[in-house]
């Protein structure tokens, strides 16, 4: 087993111990080794001695705890299940050792106040059918309960455009595998929540709804998915029938080249059917060029209601910004409110 971490595709710059597990159709642990990962490395090679007679089984790895993590990073700790406050634990499905193939779907758990929500993407360098940073951030800031386990400056910024009681009709734009708006639809069963991409999304999106459709059964009511391409011109009728009460998004603002498109996409919906919604946007930055989107944002004229900015260092902790200016190792995440 060759064991690859990555954040974003881009290398994992801390030293964490992972336990990795063979455990079989039964849940029991054949098979268990905790190895290292440093941050120089960019893959590690784990061998994990099966018994002949197993014909069949599932790999698991998590991170074993880490000790540094502060209460300011709790409501993301929570939802990582409370083993570290920044690292997500990954398993495959039961495969067959006799006849084995490559399978790419792998599951990740993350967990509500009202239970375990399963996650699938695909592994491997893929985009679309993939689990983001800020998905998860901005996922585990929503569904948080009670707010106050929100770092200080956050918890004005989620109470305003979330109540508690969840009686929205929420639209969420790239979601990529869902999770957003699963983790929405899940956790608040008075939401009606549509998640929209290309339709090369639908397959996964429909897959992690009916996966948790057991433990969340309204979310065959209140969760779906739409087709939304913005390079479309000519926009589907339900954007101009449809209203929506909050548009969310979570890493979106990476590609320069879809600024212009998003940008219509959204003054299409405001100025439409959702006429008067606010939109709340969570990324990590990558690259300088990301400002340009808000600042294209600005001229477009959206009003920007609040924009939160947040240093998350290795560890998983969060620390206000009142400045862009980031410190050793940490990553800048974005909150931001707008409307037109």
């Amino acid at each position: 087993m060759i064991l690859n971490i990555t954040t974003d595709f881009s290398l994992f710059a801390s030293s964490i111990e992972l336990r990795c597990q063979f455990i079989s159709s039964n849940d029991t642990v054949l098979q268990e080794k905790q190895v290292p990962w440093m941050e120089y490395d960019r893959e590690v090679r784990v061998e994990l001695s099966v018994p002949s007679t197993v014909k069949e089984g599932r790999v698991v790895i998590k991170p074993v705890k880490s000790p540094n993590s502060n209460s300011d990073s709790n409501f993301l700790s929570t939802f990582l299940g409370g083993e570290t406050a920044h690292i997500v634990s990954v398993e495959t499905s039961l495969f067959s050792l006799a006849a084995f193939s490559r399978n790419d779907t792998v599951y990740r758990t993350f967990y509500l106040p009202s239970g375990p929500l399963r996650i699938a993407e695909q592994s491997g360098e893929t985009i679309i059918r993939h689990v983001w940073d800020a998905g998860i951030i901005l996922s585990a800031a929503l569904i948080c309960n009670p707010p106050s386990a929100l770092p200080r400056p956050l918890q004005p910024f989620i109470t305003a455009v979330m109540p508690r009681s969840g009686k929205l009709k929420v639209l969420e734009v790239g979601c990529g595998v869902g999770i957003l708006g699963v983790s929405i639809a899940a956790a608040f069963p008075q939401s009606q929540v549509v998640m929209t991409d290309l339709s090369d999304a639908q397959s996964l999106v429909e897959e992690n709804i009916h996966l948790n459709s057991a433990k969340f059964p309204h979310l065959k009511q209140n969760a779906a998915f739409r087709a939304l391409d913005w390079e479309m011109e000519i926009y589907p009728e339900w954007t101009v029938t449809d209203r929506y009460d909050l548009i969310v998004m979570a890493d979106v603002t990476y590609n320069t080249a879809t600024f212009i498109p998003l940008v219509k996409t959204l003054q299409h919906l405001l100025r439409n059917g959702s006429r008067g919604s606010k939109v709340i946007c969570c990324g990590k930055q990558r690259h300088d060029e990301e400002e340009g989107f808000w600042r294209l944002v600005a001229e477009s004229g959206f009003m920007i209601d609040s924009r939160i900015i947040f240093g998350m260092d290795l560890e998983g902790n969060f620390r206000h910004c009142i400045s862009e200016e980031k410190e050793y190792g940490e990553q800048l995440i974005d909150f931001v409110c707008m409307h037109i």
